[in-house]
């Protein structure tokens, strides 16, 4: 590490102090001294499942849950909420009389029913479950043997793998990043979020903190990131346990259409992650779509000034030189999918939506922070990122080269 490193993650950390005073390590130590709520009271989950119009998937999921029920040495309640039209609704009613679940229909968002099925819970766990996955044998006891035989864990995140059929789609989105978040839980551990659908919470602390934000777009993307970081505010981090085990279905993965919907809704999302946690913000490398937007006010200016269009291929020049140099950079990080370039091409366009959503977020509310900034919670983070930014800076000074010299030759 060089003295520049060092220097700057010192200044990370100093500006963190205020915040958190203390290093991961350090943290979970200090939990480790506190008992949060005596063993002996921790004698059964709630668990909500929110869902809208997943007749099938809602019934392979109560399904596979009489499995882990019977192997479940505590107190179990369900509690379906779901937004359905009147047929599915009905249909989905019907399978919760049959498999012993509690059934209630809201009109809101997927944190709104996640919240409701909260405030409607009996049990000192809350257990989050997602409506596309299927429970493991030993999820439930693997869940509440966590808190029983740690006192200092307040939250739980489980392990994911998805399963089903895998189309060209979903094989392109297996070379993005938007799949990661589902393997933070493969290692024992402590995160400070996780995807909310193999998520525990301790009751008590889920509703001190507030739950999930309602605020958030009413589609799915960030309250579980939210919620994290709040929780994180308040003293606490995700402990993960990879042996509570869900499956994740392919099936909400396999359609182009969905994918594109879910990412730019998740890009959509970052944007009021940013202006929520604007205390976390540094000074970034500026994301592609900013410069494109730089570049665009600087070509209607210059068309103005000039009386020529051609100044509009600038910023259409610079966003294809970007592009290419994604693939290139991934193709550098990982040489043998060159044999799934076509493949790769898809992830990179999804990473193009995500960051779309995000920079529509930017021009809609007229705040352009987040494409020119970056959030740096955890300050051990910060070398990391410094790292990968020094690289992505070069690159980027390379693109503008790139653009301005094609830009010259037309």
């Amino acid at each position: 590490m060089t003295v520049i490193q060092k220097s700057f993650l010192r200044q990370q950390r100093s500006q963190f102090t205020p915040i958190y005073p203390m290093s991961l390590e350090k943290k979970r130590h200090e939990l480790e001294k506190k008992q949060i709520l005596p063993p002996r009271q921790l004698n059964g989950i709630s668990l909500v499942i929110p869902t809208f119009k997943r007749v099938k998937m809602c019934q392979t999921l109560l399904e596979s849950l009489q499995a882990s029920r019977q192997n479940f040495s505590g107190d179990l309640e369900i509690i379906v909420v779901d937004n359905s039209p009147l047929k599915e609704a009905e249909q989905i009613r019907e399978l919760c009389v049959a498999y012993q679940a509690s059934y209630d229909w809201q009109k809101i968002g997927v944190g709104a029913k996640r919240n409701y099925g909260a405030r409607l819970a009996n049990y000192p766990i809350i257990l989050f479950i997602d409506s596309d996955c299927e429970a493991t044998p030993d999820l439930l006891e693997e869940h509440l043997r966590f808190y029983q035989t740690n006192p200092q864990t307040v939250a739980v995140l489980g392990k994911t793998r998805f399963k089903g059929y895998k189309s060209f789609v979903w094989q392109a989105i297996q070379l993005s990043p938007f799949i990661i978040p589902f393997h933070l839980a493969d290692q024992d551990g402590q995160r400070i979020w996780g995807p909310s659908n193999n998520l525990s919470c301790r009751t008590d602390v889920f509703k001190r903190v507030g739950g999930f934000d309602e605020t958030f777009p009413h589609k799915p993307g960030g309250e579980d990131v939210d919620f994290g970081y709040r929780l994180y505010k308040a003293g606490h981090l995700l402990t993960t346990n990879p042996q509570a085990l869900v499956y994740h279905t392919t099936e909400t993965w396999n359609d182009i259409r969905q994918v594109f919907n879910r990412l730019f809704n998740w890009g959509k999302a970052e944007f009021y992650l940013y202006h929520k946690h604007g205390e976390y913000l540094y000074y970034d490398c500026p994301k592609g779509l900013g410069i494109a937007l730089l570049m665009l006010s600087m070509a209607v200016a210059m068309v103005v000034i000039n009386h020529s269009l051609q100044w509009l291929l600038l910023p259409l020049i610079f966003l294809g030189v970007n592009f290419v140099s994604r693939i290139i950079v991934h193709l550098g990080y990982h040489p043998d999918r060159l044999v799934q370039i076509n493949k790769v091409f898809l992830a990179e366009v999804f990473a193009w939506v995500y960051e779309f959503g995000l920079t529509m977020q930017c021009v809609n509310h007229r705040w352009f922070l987040p494409l020119y900034h970056r959030l740096i919670v955890l300050p051990d983070d910060a070398v990391m990122v410094w790292n990968s930014q020094i690289l992505y800076t070069w690159i980027t000074v390379a693109q503008l080269l790139v653009t301005l010299t094609l830009f010259q030759l037309l």
